[in-house]
């Protein structure tokens, strides 16, 4: 069973806004996108380009400024290069108003 670390309350997140925590050692992107909750490596795997500078699209994709990859931010699947690695993701859970990320 994973332990889970607490990065904020539902009301910490706007909508759309891509944030950085430290979980368990690891840079970590967190959004909350259409009442749900993902959270993501910050780290593209194309070339480690922070992915809170970039942007969400209304395909629950994040797509990483620098070159444009594409990834799901469900599955972390790559969806469009030049990345080839798919994003290692992480589990959310949303206790009361805690937002917790699961440590890997």
């Amino acid at each position: 069973m994973a332990d889970y670390i607490r990065v904020g309350s539902v009301s910490d997140f706007e909508d759309g806004i891509i944030y950085r925590y430290e979980v368990d050692g690891e840079q970590v992107a967190v959004v909350s996108w259409r009442e749900r909750f993902y959270a993501f490596s910050d780290h593209c795997t194309h070339w480690g380009v922070s992915l809170t500078q970039g942007y969400i699209t209304g395909a629950n994709e994040i797509v990483c400024m620098y070159h444009f990859a594409a990834f799901d931010m469900a599955s972390g699947a790559v969806l469009d290069g030049p990345a080839m690695d798919d994003l290692p993701v992480y589990d959310v859970r949303v206790d009361g108003e805690d937002v917790l990320v699961a440590t890997n």
